[in-house]
């Protein structure tokens, strides 16, 4: 993508300020998918091997030992979205300053304000790569939380190409509406396995 970004014809194609937020914003759909491992590893994997029953056995809640794990997946998942976002803005800039592949050009300030404004819109994403412990939970099966986490990384990836043209009350509402899908789609796991025996 930035290859093309670079490289395509000018005359044929205009890369615009859209254009280059769409590849910082890119990296969230690894990340999504990386949550996906994570819960993979630190879930789905531990309940089938029947791991996971050592720690219920320790004099701490089950809803905490899962909760605390689930807190990990987000902070991690938040951390990277944000840190590889800022990293590739940097990149794209300084490439920008020297072939000027973007019409208009990119200043710092834009950046800022961009990064401040969709700041709650990565923390919303590391909510929504939840829902894969949702589907895997119900099959015990790493295999299927995986691919929940790509098909739900593609999707959310196209919707990337709006962000830089909504308003922030949407920015807002979407945000709200992915972080109660997440925490909605992580409840019913939790209950089930604090009820519920490892079997």
């Amino acid at each position: 993508m930035l290859f093309y970004a670079v490289y395509a014809d000018r005359n044929e194609i205009a890369n615009t300020i859209s254009d280059f937020f769409f590849v910082v914003d890119s990296p969230r759909m690894i990340f999504i998918v990386f949550a996906g491992v994570l819960i993979s590893r630190l879930v789905i994997e531990e309940y089938n091997d029947k791991t996971i029953s050592l720690m219920f056995t320790y004099p701490i809640s089950r809803k905490k030992i899962i909760i605390s794990k689930l807190l990990i997946i987000i902070c991690s998942t938040f951390f990277f979205i944000h840190v590889s976002r800022i990293i590739v803005a940097a990149v794209l800039y300084m490439l920008n300053n020297s072939l000027h592949f973007i019409d208009g050009g990119v200043t710092i300030h834009m950046i800022m304000e961009y990064f401040r404004n969709t700041i709650i819109y990565d923390l919303s994403f590391s909510g929504i790569s939840l829902v894969p412990l949702f589907f895997g939970m119900i099959k015990k099966s790493v295999r299927t939380t995986i691919i929940t986490s790509i098909i739900i990384a593609v999707f959310f990836g196209i919707s990337n190409e709006e962000l830089s043209d909504v308003s922030m009350s949407s920015f807002i509402v979407r945000s709200l509406i992915f972080a109660v899908i997440g925490v909605a789609a992580s409840y019913f796991p939790i209950r089930n396995i604090v009820q519920k025996d490892v079997l």
